[in-house]
C-alpha cells in the first residue's frame, strides 16, 4: 500500500505524550496526514499505541497539538556508525480545521 500524501523532510522537535509521560522526539519527515519521529530517550510504544504530539512549523508561533496513532516503529540500528534508535510513523487522528489547514499552507509552500 502506497503513501497518498506528499511527505516533505523536515527537522524539527516535537513533544509527544506516551501513557502521560512527556517526551521529546526529532521528526525526519512529515505530511498532511502523518509524521515520521526519530526515537530519542523514550520507551518504545506498544504497536496502534494513541500518542498525543505537540508541534510548531517553522515561521508560525501557533502550537499544532493533536492525537496520533503509530502505524509503524523502525528498529534501532545497533551498528557503531549510525546510532540511530530508530522511529515511529505516526498517523494524525484529530488534526483541527485549523491545524490541518496550518500544515496544508506549509506543505505547499515548501520547495522539493
Amino acid at each position: 500500500m502506497g503513501r497518498s500524501n506528499q511527505r516533505i523532510s523536515l527537522d524539527l522537535y516535537v513533544n509527544k505524550m506516551i501513557n502521560g509521560v512527556p517526551h521529546i522526539a526529532c521528526t525526519r519527515d512529515i505530511s498532511a496526514t502523518g509524521i515520521y519521529l526519530h526515537r530519542l530517550l523514550e520507551p518504545l510504544a506498544p504497536e496502534d499505541a494513541h500518542i498525543a504530539v505537540e508541534f510548531t512549523l517553522p515561521g508560525s508561533d501557533e502550537i499544532i497539538w493533536t492525537e496520533a496513532q503509530m502505524v509503524y516503529a523502525v528498529e534501532a540500528q545497533t551498528q557503531a556508525q549510525t546510532r540511530d534508535k530508530g522511529g515511529v510513523g505516526l498517523r494524525f487522528l484529530h488534526l483541527t480545521p485549523r491545524h490541518a489547514r496550518l500544515l496544508e499552507e506549509f506543505l505547499t509552500h515548501q520547495t522539493f
